[in-house]
């Protein structure tokens, strides 16, 4: 059994965006794991409409946002979020760029689900997104050369 699971969500064969999801983790922030496998779900669905929208290069801030150096003290520059407003969903994750051969492909790799309470950003929510970005074991999952050929990168 892995460590660590990452898997591609998004079209695996994009040549600059990809998004995936911490599938299984130690730590109980990453609760990802099966979230996308109910194919015919309503909000897997619109989910997934976003993701094909932001590997797209669109810009569309009611279902994706990042957060600038200007907020939070610029704690959370490399934190983005996938929402779905109606159904009070937010999908948290990280920005990073995996591939050592093409520093320009970007990568948003999502950590964790979590319904939306209040008008304001949880930032204990983008604390453990975070938190995630500088784990050894999604960094040995995302170097592992099977995530770009099959979808998943393990760390064994």
């Amino acid at each position: 059994m892995p460590e660590c699971l990452i898997r591609i969500v998004s079209q695996l064969t994009h040549t600059r965006r990809s998004v995936a999801v911490i599938e299984k983790h130690a730590s109980p922030s990453a609760n990802l794991g099966g979230f996308f496998g109910l194919a015919g779900d309503s909000d897997n669905k619109y989910h997934r409409k976003s993701f094909d929208y932001w590997v797209g290069g669109h810009h569309v801030n009611e279902r994706f946002h990042g957060w600038n150096k200007s907020q939070h003290d610029g704690k959370y520059t490399r934190c983005f979020v996938f929402k779905n407003v109606s159904a009070a969903e937010r999908l948290y994750g990280f920005l990073c760029r995996p591939k050592t051969d093409d520093e320009n492909y970007e990568m948003c790799v999502l950590v964790l689900y979590a319904e939306k309470k209040k008008w304001k950003t949880d930032t204990a929510e983008l604390e453990r997104a975070k938190a995630m970005i500088n784990d050894p074991d999604v960094l040995a999952a995302l170097r592992d050369p099977k995530l770009f050929t099959k979808g998943e990168g393990k760390k064994k």
